[in-house]
This record gives structure tokens, sequence and C-alpha cells, in this order.
């Protein structure tokens, strides 16, 4: 007999601490009436009063030392609301458009975010968590791979371990071999809407190598492998991350065409997304068309490459872009020669042009 009463005292308090929960919050509180309606549409015939609720919020409150479920009076009505101790309503809103704003999380991801952040809140603000678009091209076909690939690097990161693992960039050629590699795993980063591994560098402790994290496979932890990193590390470590973010500025949209060499198909992909679909000219060539913030930015993108990828549409892009070269990087004496070069962070990089 006292086993079934305390079985019943257990399912009445999880029923009215779970109820208020999901069904009140600051605006909209709840009434012992409405908790004992919901009760029944649960499909329970037990009956609760204001003293057991008033118990039950006490004893809930206890627990986690602070007034999470709060209670107040208003005429003959006494009145209870969650109030979450955890994150404001506008701060988990922001998570979850930063979440849908990334085209590196498969849309099944996205949405399982939401439902795990809407279930922190009532049912009457949920709503806030809706979401209209999602204009963002899908890279990640097999998230719970990724997953898995994470969950060991983050482990070794953790134990203070180096990593070994397969980088798969993608390729225009098939069966091509892989090589491993060895590293310290520093971080995980988001960056210009990517996913990152950043790991120390092998032959200078003081660098960081970035690699995108979808294209990490194969991980496994170097078990007789030992960590550490000295401050002078962690601050140019942290140096690199901030030079991975851009901003674009000025320039607008527009539609180009581009020539690129098979060695460069990866970085086309990390810039402009998968569904490129380029277009063989030779076995050394490869043409695409694209949509792009056309600017400085862009063009100082193009010329990191060093001929490997070129404009090749209009005369219209052609000409701008020359422009931009004769204005910024090559002497007017000189703009014959297709040679150039560029000093930048103190980095002297050389490169041919095909100024037509």
């Amino acid at each position: 007999m006292n086993r079934n009463k305390d079985h019943d005292s257990y399912i009445k308090y999880i029923s009215v601490i779970d109820l208020i929960i999901k069904n009140s919050d600051e605006k909209n509180p709840i009434t012992i009436n409405q908790i004992q309606d919901l009760i029944y549409d649960k499909g329970y015939d037990f009956k609760i009063d204001f003293r057991i609720v008033k118990k039950f919020v006490e004893n809930y409150n206890n627990y986690y030392e602070d007034t999470i479920i709060k209670t107040y009076k208003e005429g003959r009505n006494n009145y209870f609301y969650y109030e979450n101790p955890n994150l404001d309503l506008m701060e988990a809103k922001a998570i979850i458009d930063l979440v849908y704003s990334s085209h590196f999380f498969t849309l099944k991801t996205k949405e399982n975010y939401k439902k795990r952040m809407q279930d922190l809140f009532s049912i009457h603000n949920q709503a806030y968590f809706q979401k209209r678009l999602n204009l963002h091209v899908v890279k990640n076909e097999n998230e719970q791979v990724f997953y898995q690939e994470l969950e060991v690097i983050t482990k070794a990161i953790k134990e203070k371990k180096k990593i070994r693992f397969e980088y798969q960039k993608p390729s225009l050629t098939f069966n091509e071999k892989h090589k491993l590699t060895e590293l310290a795993p520093i971080d995980t980063v988001f960056s210009n809407n990517e996913y990152y591994l950043l790991c120390q560098g092998a032959k200078d402790p003081n660098t960081c190598i970035q690699y995108r994290l979808d294209y990490v496979k194969n991980v496994e932890i170097v078990k007789d492998s030992d960590v550490k990193f000295d401050d002078y590390q962690l601050n140019s470590f942290e140096k690199k991350l901030n030079n991975m973010t851009y901003m674009y500025g000025e320039g607008k949209i527009e539609v180009i065409e581009l020539e690129f060499t098979p060695n460069v198909y990866s970085n086309m992909i990390d810039k402009f997304g998968k569904d490129i679909h380029p277009k063989k000219i030779n076995e050394n060539l490869y043409c695409v068309q694209v949509r792009h913030i056309i600017n400085s930015t862009f063009y100082s993108w193009i010329i990191g490459f060093g001929g490997r990828i070129q404009i090749a549409d209009n005369d219209v892009h052609k000409k701008q872009f020359k422009d931009f070269l004769m204005e910024n990087f090559i002497n007017k004496n000189n703009a014959d020669y297709n040679v150039f070069s560029i000093i930048s962070s103190n980095i002297l990089i050389k490169g041919v042009l095909q100024l037509h």
C-alpha cells in the first residue's frame, strides 16, 4: 500500500513540475485549475490543490538553490511560471539563427538543434524558433560519420594527445591516395561559414594549420603522444584564427566565369560550394560559372593562386581585374610584364597572370 502511495506521489511531482516548465513563462503563468486540466489530458485521474503544488515548487527550487519556478497570487487565483535559468529567449534565438546560417550542417541537423532549443522553453515561446528560409547549400551529407570523427578529435584535445588522420579533399580524379597526417589538435572553430580543425604545425610549433573538418577522415588518437602549448604558442594560434575571419565590404553579386586547374578544385568548393558543376576544357583546365561579390577581396583571392584561377568570361570582368592590378600592384611603366610581386604580411607572393 505504501509503495502505491509513493508511486502516486512521484507521478504527481513529475507531472506538476513538467507541466509548469512546458506550459508557462513570465508572460503566460498557469493556475492550479489549468495544471489539473493538463493532468487529465495526460490520462491521470489524481487531483491536486494549491498546498501540494506549492510544496512541489519549493522542493524543486530548493534543489536548484534558486527560485526557478516563481509563484504569486492575484485575486483568488495562485499563479506559477517557469523562468529558464540558463538561456535568455533571444540568446537562444540567436544561436538557432547562427546554426541555420551555416551551410555546413545538414537540414536534419539544423532541425534537431531547433527542436532541442524549443524544448528548453514553454510552448508559448516555441514559435520564436521557427525558420522559414534555408538558403545555404548543404555540404555535409553524412552528419553521423562527421560526428564520430569530431568525437575522437574532441577526446584527443581533452586528453592532450596527437591525432592521425587522412585529409580527403575533393578531387576530379578517382582513386586518389591520401597520406596519413599526424599533428597535435588545438581546437575546432567556425570561420567563413565553415567548420575547421586547427592543428599545430609539425615543422614550426608556433604555426597553426587549418583543415576543413568535413575533409578530415579516419581519425585516431596517437596513444603514446603528449601535447603541451605554452603562452607564446597560444597567442600565435589566436592570431592565425583572427586572420581566418574576413568581411567583403564593397562590391555587388555578379555571375562570373572562371577557369581553374584541377589541383585547386577543393579551393573552388571552399569558396563557392559543392554545386558548382565544372566543365572540363582539357586535362589541365576546367571552367565554371559562379555567383559572387566582385570586389578587391575577390580579386586578391584570385591573385593568391598565382594563375591557377583566372577570369575567363566577358571583357568587362577582365578589364575590371586588369584595372585593379594596374591600380594596386603593377608599375604602369612596366604594364606589359605578366610577372608581378605583392608584398603582404611580410610574405612575397609571385604568380603569373594573363592580362587580356
